[in-house]
């Protein structure tokens, strides 16, 4: 496998976006990290992944005569910030905050007979939900949990440490039961950031933002078996966070990086962002070009004809405080990086999160609120938008009924988009 190096002549070394910090005591800045060369990896065969993503569903229009309706409430109760995919045909709603301690229960709703039913089994000690990636399969929903930590311990047989994720859970709907894989013991220390599936493996990215360390790692369910895949990064841009998407062919990740420095006041901090692709000759390439190097990559989703990325705020680094400004959601071309910008549309100031549905993009304000000028009404958090991408219009849509407190991000479920409310009260925003 050839992996991109640092010093290799596409490795650039730009800097674009530059500012100086107040001194941050025992800040670690490591240098770029990434894997030996590998075999040759299988990845991105054609697996029909494009077909799959092929636009369905309903057209904006429709969507925009949606309305609210209310579901049977979760068995799990009032919390906070749970995992909710779609999987299967049914809602997964995994862990969460309840009165502030981290919940490792789960429950299951089925659109189709319209009931939920509790989990029979719990995910392994060794699986954690807090700030988790997942991704679905197509028979299995695969998890890993988003918090960094080291698990020298486990591996010598004394026992896990406190806040240490060393597995990633595998969770069957069908049969109502979890599975576990140990992660690569490359991953030690790092944190899951994103996942992706690629139609035979999952592709696992995690990152330690405070070292700067990076690894990926691809996954074979029914042989249990990883490779790592890590690239080398440009030299001096450690990794401080990361987004991954697969698209028919390629593996893009997106590495946003900062360097640190010491000055006369305090330091200052050069940041990034560098684009790789993997390919199917197995070789990662960098193919940054002219991306914007100041703009967070958030939530990345291949619509089967574009990569699809939502609004986001500056990207300086993961030790300054940016000023709030908006930045618009686009979509980009997998074959050149083109982007195609999606103009603001009322939730535009609120960075809102996209949601694609197949043939629309459902813009929702998860937590911000925002006032207006000139009298114009509040933003509100659950306030959302559609976009028709055929007419380039925004069209409105009603909140959830008083405007409540969401769980997490809905879910699109085919036909209609889930919302789980954090009492614990399910909404359907269906035709």
């Amino acid at each position: 496998m050839h992996v991109l190096r640092a010093g290799h002549p596409l490795a650039r070394a730009a800097a674009v976006l530059v500012c100086v910090l107040a001194a941050v005591p025992g800040l670690v800045v490591a240098g770029c990290a990434g894997s030996g060369p590998a075999p040759a990896y299988p990845l991105l065969q054609d697996t029909g992944l494009a077909a799959v993503q092929k636009e369905t569903g309903p057209a904006a229009g429709q969507i925009s005569r949606f309305r609210w309706s209310d579901l049977p409430a979760s068995p799990l109760g009032p919390r906070s910030q749970p995992l909710l995919a779609w999987a299967g045909g049914k809602l997964l709603e995994l862990g969460g905050l309840k009165k502030g301690t981290a919940a490792r229960d789960g429950a299951a709703f089925d659109p189709a007979a319209g009931r939920w039913h509790r989990l029979a089994s719990t995910a392994p000690r060794s699986v954690g939900f807090q700030d988790a990636v997942s991704v679905w399969t197509g028979r299995q929903l695969f998890v890993a949990s988003g918090q960094p930590g080291s698990c020298p311990t486990v591996r010598g047989g004394g026992g896990t440490p406190p806040g240490c994720w060393p597995g990633a859970g595998l969770y069957d709907p069908a049969a109502d039961r979890w599975s576990v894989t140990r992660l690569p013991g490359q991953l030690d220390g790092l944190g899951p950031a994103a996942a992706a599936w690629d139609g035979h493996d999952v592709i696992l990215a995690a990152v330690n933002p405070y070292h700067g360390k990076l690894g990926v790692a691809a996954y074979d369910p029914p042989a249990d078996r990883w490779q790592v895949i890590t690239p080398f990064l440009p030299a001096g841009h450690p990794p401080r966070s990361v987004a991954m998407v697969v698209t028919a062919g390629r593996l893009f990740l997106w590495s946003l990086w900062d360097r640190v420095t010491a000055s006369g006041d305090g330091f200052s901090s050069y940041s990034g962002v560098d684009v790789l692709v993997f390919r199917p000759d197995g070789a990662w390439r960098d193919v940054t070009g002219g991306w914007p190097q100041n703009q967070e990559v958030r939530s990345p989703v291949f619509t089967g004809a574009a990569i699809l990325v939502s609004p986001g705020g500056i990207w300086c680094g993961i030790r300054c405080s940016p000023p709030y400004t908006f930045r618009p959601g686009y979509f980009a071309d997998p074959a050149t990086l083109t982007r195609k910008i999606i103009p603001a549309g009322p939730l535009g100031p609120v960075n809102p999160a996209f949601i694609w549905t197949g043939r629309a993009i459902i813009a929702v304000d998860l937590n911000a609120s925002f006032s207006g000028p000139g009298g114009q009404r509040p933003i509100r958090p659950g306030d959302m938008a559609v976009w028709d991408p055929a007419a380039s219009r925004w069209l409105g849509l009603p909140a959830p009924p008083g405007s409540p407190g969401l769980a997490a991000a809905p879910l699109w479920a085919g036909t209609e988009l889930l919302a789980l409310i954090d009492t614990g009260r399910l909404h359907a925003l269906h035709g």
